[in-house]
């Protein structure tokens, strides 16, 4: 199902690097703490970050068993397949029945870039179908994700070297994993 798209004042690269970023998720969008991922190759050429991530459920598809959001703490499995430094998949919710948010961020000649999402839901679940209701939800989450981004990314000094610390090393992979599409353009 198309979600949405939004013209966004940084390039691609840190579009995509978003996910790689463990330390903006709780200060950003309200997790309980920096959640733990892990990085590595995957077929294909695929770079793969994974891991948990802790929140409240404010939304219907992290609903409970009762099928009602409510304010418990949750963890939700987290799952980005990064294609090339335009093109991600994050999987949200259970590995076998995730969600799928699919990003693609189209680089303008300014120095910019058009986020498009897309987002998948799997046709049957043990729960059920998924309803309307919570695709549109996963898509209005995706948008404030995205919303409370932009404004991160449109006040980044993208001039300034950057100085990485311990708890860098998923950029720093990705970073490198860059790398390889740098003569491709």
């Amino acid at each position: 199902m198309s979600g949405f798209s939004l013209p966004v004042k940084v390039s691609a690269e840190y579009v995509i690097e978003n996910v790689f970023d463990a330390d903006h998720f709780a200060p950003v969008h309200g997790l309980g703490g920096r959640p733990r991922l892990t990085v590595r190759p995957a077929e294909g050429g695929v770079l793969c970050v994974e891991g948990d991530l802790d929140m409240a459920r404010p939304n219907r598809w992290q609903a409970g068993e009762a099928g009602e959001p409510g304010g418990d703490p949750a963890s939700a499995h987290f799952r980005a397949l990064v294609f090339s430094p335009n093109l991600v998949a994050t999987e949200l919710g259970p590995p076998d029945e995730p969600n799928v948010v699919i990003t693609a961020a189209t680089p303008a000649g300014d120095g910019s870039c058009v986020v498009r999402v897309t987002v998948a839901v799997p046709a049957r679940r043990a729960s059920g179908s998924p309803t309307v209701r919570e695709i549109a939800s996963l898509v209005g989450g995706s948008r404030t994700a995205f919303e409370q981004d932009i404004l991160i990314w449109e006040h980044l000094d993208t001039t300034v070297v950057p100085r990485y610390t311990e708890g860098d090393e998923l950029v720093r992979a990705y970073r490198s994993y860059c790398q390889r599409f740098q003569g491709a353009r």
